[in-house]
């Protein structure tokens, strides 16, 4: 009796072993068809091989300084000790944020030793020039380099390092600042980015196709100071990825309960 006892338990721990097996195999199968990996979207995904495009957008085009504009000018010039005069804190019409030349009410500025100077309507290269010409009196040489510090662009939605992109130029392209702002997501949409721009006291929405080469010939290719870029999400991939992480949690579950299981069993039932 004791001898058949023994041989129906041995039977019952085979199969219950058989069992774990059949069913960890199951899960692990489970697991990984759940790694599907999902694919992106591609840029210029509709470009032929070695080509040449014509681009019409004129990418030249240069901003005026304008009322509230915060200017960095940075002077330099082969009298060192000069250049620091003008460019120390203390030498400029200083922003709320503590720094640069901030443009006021009269579209001027103040300049050490050039005194009030209307910068209003010019570009960056206007000033340059305007301010290398006027230094030349006090200064050797002088080079004036001048950028904008309140531009900015902003981005956000289905991107790695969603951000205030500093604008220190009169452009930016979307490109450039995706390339910034670390990768895409997974579920990010390419051909339904939005642009919001601000124009005429107004918010102006485009979406715009980034797997469209058409884009390059676009006003919104290259961005403008406040504009916001915002990338969608793809609601299909967004619900297969969903879908993807939920099969990896049950399953990851699962596998913890029947290895706590096996565990239990192999300490207090076999022997």
């Amino acid at each position: 009796m004791t001898k058949k006892f023994q041989l129906n338990k041995a039977c019952l721990t085979c199969r219950l072993l058989k069992f774990s097996n059949l069913v960890l195999f199951t899960a692990i199968l489970i697991s990984f068809s759940s790694c599907k990996i999902i694919k992106t979207s591609s840029y210029f995904k509709d470009l032929k091989r070695d080509t040449v495009l014509t681009i019409n957008n004129d990418a030249a085009e240069e901003l005026k300084i304008k009322k509230g504009d915060v200017l960095s000018i940075n002077i330099s010039s082969l009298s060192k000790i000069e250049d620091e005069l003008y460019n120390s804190k203390s030498a400029t019409l200083a922003s709320p944020a503590g720094s640069g030349y901030q443009v006021g009410n009269a579209g001027e500025i103040y300049v050490h030793k050039i005194g009030k100077l209307i910068v209003e309507g010019l570009t960056r290269k206007q000033l340059k020039a305007t301010l290398e010409e006027q230094l030349i009196p006090y200064l050797k040489d002088p080079i004036a380099t001048v950028n904008f510090e309140n531009h900015h662009v902003t981005v956000i939605g289905e991107i790695g390092r969603p951000q205030l992109l500093p604008m220190p130029e009169e452009k930016i392209s979307i490109i450039d600042v995706l390339a910034q702002s670390g990768t895409i997501t997974q579920v990010a949409e390419l051909s339904n980015i939005l642009v919001i721009r601000d124009k005429d006291n107004k918010k102006e929405l485009k979406h715009v196709n980034l797997e469209d080469h058409s884009i390059f010939n676009s006003p919104y290719y290259y961005l403008q100071p406040n504009d916001i870029v915002v990338l969608n999400p793809n609601d299909k991939r967004l619900q297969r990825e969903l879908k993807r992480q939920n099969y990896q949690q049950v399953s990851s579950i699962f596998l913890q309960v029947l290895t706590i299981g096996l565990i239990i069993y192999q300490t207090f039932f076999r022997k």
